[in-house]
């Protein structure tokens, strides 16, 4: 390994900690979102009630399968 790709690494692992973090919140938003909704709400609602709440994500954001 190469002594800048060594320093990359070290340099993107916060960053890669933070990203995983934010993404199990994300699900966890979700997921209270879809059982709210006693199962109800698909994609489309989840990311419109996601947004409502104020969040700015993405549309593929708000499927089950991407968190």
């Amino acid at each position: 390994m190469t002594r800048s790709a060594y320093y990359a690494y070290l340099v993107a692992r916060p960053a890669a900690g933070a990203r995983q973090a934010a993404e199990e919140e994300l699900a966890g938003e979700i997921q209270q979102i879809h059982t709210g909704s006693r199962g109800a709400y698909g994609a489309p609602r989840v990311t419109a009630a996601l947004q409502r709440a104020g969040r700015r994500i993405k549309p593929e954001e708000g499927r089950a399968d991407h968190a």
